[in-house]
């Protein structure tokens, strides 16, 4: 089957909406007055928009759009991956005159900080790479604040301390700037080490999904409300008009501000003083403030594309996740105060998808959990298998808009299992305990998962670290 032939989108595209509307139909058409018909009704609808949109998607090309830029890489305890990272960044495709880094080393216990001296004198670079150390662990908030106040560039790129950016992503990943409304842009990530076994496989395809299709659907609306930060860039003046509001944050009348450290190195925070950040991600709170503007845009690049290197065993994966599932919180929750004020179809779809979220929870409990007991596993068993048809067809779409091999299509499907997993565990758990938070969940008591991972690079990581442009895993 040839993706490229017109046909099998056709296929794909009769496939997809040619189940979905009589669905769709036969659940309107046969009314229940319940909040579970409701609710399926919705989702249901909410699927047929996601596909409708984000099959109009396209990327912004490249059309020469080069501004300053400040690349901000927090990181703590990254001994094993920081080298590399920044090495990406310095060889990426774009004017040296141009481009800044800034690697905030926010109280790393391990060597980390020796291997950021030590890639600023192999490269070379010079006052391209300013390093900054803070004396004890502050919070990646706060760390990514002082980069920040530190940064001269236009634009602000931030990247996480574990990924490895395309050589084009950083060109790529600037160019919607060129719309003066456009605030934040998101871009594309995948997994790096696939090779090391289901669950790396399992989550790039996943990525393949939220990414492509669902960020896809919402950049049609012009409101990503989550830039991951694999990748992601903001224009600096906004970022600075709302950094205050950033940092003195509150969650259920608690501040995200906490603590007592006054040594934020030399660069104090306005405002902060005597104070540091544990937060959850950041992925959602820091484009939400900017996107607050009624005429404010935050959309995604496809093109754009940094790879990291994600958990190899379940319970690095199941912290990740909690960090993740508190972050949709934190972040939906301030979303939501203003997304009321966007065009109607922004509004619209944020707030459906925030609804069918938290009953999707619901809904697996009473169908996997209740009715079971209850004495009809037949219930979970349909449950089960139409959320597998939903999850064939997010494949089939992915293959097909993004370009990935066949084996997402089975692996999509697979990622059901984790994915009604994680609702019945970590999400219930991340609800119950939303105020807790912390730097990072990918190490665990001073260890790094990652060390063998970069010691013997996988072979697309090889691809990525030798400058190859977007390597097929």
């Amino acid at each position: 089957m040839d993706r490229n032939n017109p046909t099998t989108s056709r296929l794909i595209s009769i496939l997809t909406f040619g189940s979905l509307f009589p669905i769709l139909f036969f659940r309107i058409t046969d009314p229940q007055g319940t909040i579970f018909w409701f609710y399926s009704v919705l989702m249901t609808g909410f699927i047929i928009l996601t596909y409708v949109m984000t099959k109009g998607y396209v990327p912004k090309p490249d059309v020469g759009y080069r501004p300053e830029v400040s690349v901000i890489i927090p990181a703590k305890d990254e001994e094993e991956a920081i080298e590399e990272t920044l090495a990406r960044v310095f060889r990426a495709d774009y004017p040296v005159s141009k481009l800044e880094v800034i690697a905030v080393d926010d109280g790393s216990t391990d060597r980390t900080w020796d291997r950021l001296q030590k890639v600023r004198n192999r490269l070379g670079v010079g006052d391209r790479l300013t390093l900054i150390r803070n004396a004890g662990n502050k919070g990646k908030r706060a760390a990514m604040a002082i980069g920040v106040r530190k940064a001269r560039g236009e634009i602000l790129v931030c990247i996480d301390s574990d990924s490895f950016v395309d050589r084009d992503a950083i060109k790529l990943l600037v160019q919607p700037f060129t719309d003066p409304t456009v605030v934040g842009v998101c871009g594309h990530g995948a997994a790096a080490n696939t090779d090391e076994g289901v669950l790396p496989k399992l989550q790039h395809y996943w990525y393949q999904v939220m990414f492509r299709i669902f960020k896809g659907m919402e950049s049609r609306f012009a409101s990503v409300t989550c830039c991951s930060g694999l990748l992601s860039a903001y224009r600096r003046n906004m970022v600075l008009a709302v950094l205050d509001d950033w940092l003195n944050q509150t969650f259920m009348g608690r501040p995200m501000l906490i603590g007592d450290d006054r040594e934020l190195t030399n660069l104090v925070l306005k405002g902060t003083e005597g104070k540091f950040v544990r937060s959850s991600s950041d992925g959602r709170l820091i484009p939400v403030l900017p996107l607050s503007a009624r005429d404010a845009k935050v959309v995604y690049q496809s093109n754009a594309v940094a790879y990291t290197i994600v958990p190899t065993k379940l319970p690095e994966f199941l912290r990740q996740q909690l960090r993740w599932k508190r972050s949709h919180i934190h972040g939906c929750i301030n979303a939501s105060k203003f997304m009321w004020r966007k065009p109607l179809p922004a509004a619209a779809s944020f707030y459906l998808y925030q609804f069918l979220v938290y009953m999707s929870t619901i809904v697996s409990v009473i169908w996997l959990v209740v009715r079971p007991l209850q004495g009809d596993a037949l219930s979970g068993l349909v449950f089960l298998a139409g959320n597998m048809y939903v999850a064939f067809l997010s494949g089939l779409n992915v293959w097909k808009l993004s370009k990935a091999p066949k084996e997402a299509i089975p692996y999509t499907v697979g990622f059901v299992f984790i994915s009604v997993f994680l609702s019945l565990t970590v999400l219930i758990y991340g609800w119950l305990t939303p105020w807790k938070g912390g730097w990072i969940t990918r190490t665990a008591q001073g260890t790094n998962p990652w060390e063998e991972t970069l010691s013997h690079p996988t072979p697309l990581i090889r691809a990525n670290l030798s400058g190859e442009s977007n390597p097929t895993p």
